[in-house]
């Protein structure tokens, strides 16, 4: 599987650099992420792709592609069926109530960040919820808890003289040695425990 997770990667690249200059936050984009979602498992992660972002890879799958991942026009179609039925509306959901509100992508990983924002009424617990980018790169969240109408940035490098994931404050430091955000541009998903999107943010 890994190996076949590999070939659709490299086709997807090929195709995304025909559809477009800049593949980061864009439809090509879009194509890449999908596809190497669908790649490993044979699934696509439930609302975790927009109906927009789904019906635009839709129109985008190749010969080449449908070739490599095979299925995948029927495990999309699937996914815009579940938007259509109301499947990722999650209403009532507290975690719903989150938002991604800045980006900081420059400096490396002790100066690049994200910051979420709970604007519900309630108090919201993040643990198990993940930010990923659309290269599948990915920082979770330990038990952490955010207050109705708080901010959490999330720095991706550790804080001084603390080896580990901590949070200090409105702050929460995922002390990684490498950079996770694009410079050039990127698309943040919020993700829910199960791996469905909660929120998400082009830059």
């Amino acid at each position: 599987m890994r190996f076949k997770s590999q070939i659709v990667t490299v086709v997807v690249i090929a195709a995304a650099a025909a559809l477009a200059p800049s593949a980061v936050g864009s439809p090509a984009g879009d194509l890449k992420s999908v596809v190497r979602d669908y790649s490993s498992d044979e699934k696509i992660t439930a609302c975790r792709f927009t109906r927009g972002q789904l019906e635009s890879v839709r129109t985008q799958i190749s010969e080449d592609v449908e070739t490599y991942a095979k299925g995948i026009r029927g495990a999309i179609a699937r996914e815009v069926k579940r938007w259509r039925d109301g499947g990722c509306k999650r209403k009532g959901a507290a975690a719903n109530k989150l938002r991604i509100v800045t980006v900081k992508a420059t400096g490396g990983p002790d100066k690049e960040s994200v910051t979420i924002k709970n604007t519900g009424k309630k108090t919201v617990s993040l643990s198990g919820l993940a930010l990923r980018d659309a290269a599948d790169h990915t920082l979770k969240f330990r038990s952490i808890k955010l207050k109705a109408g708080r901010k959490l940035t999330v720095i991706t490098g550790c804080r001084k003289g603390v080896k580990g994931a901590v949070r200090r404050g409105t702050r929460y430091y995922a002390c990684r040695t490498a950079e996770v955000w694009d410079d050039a541009g990127d698309t943040i998903d919020l993700l829910g425990k199960g791996g469905g999107l909660l929120a998400q943010k082009k830059y």
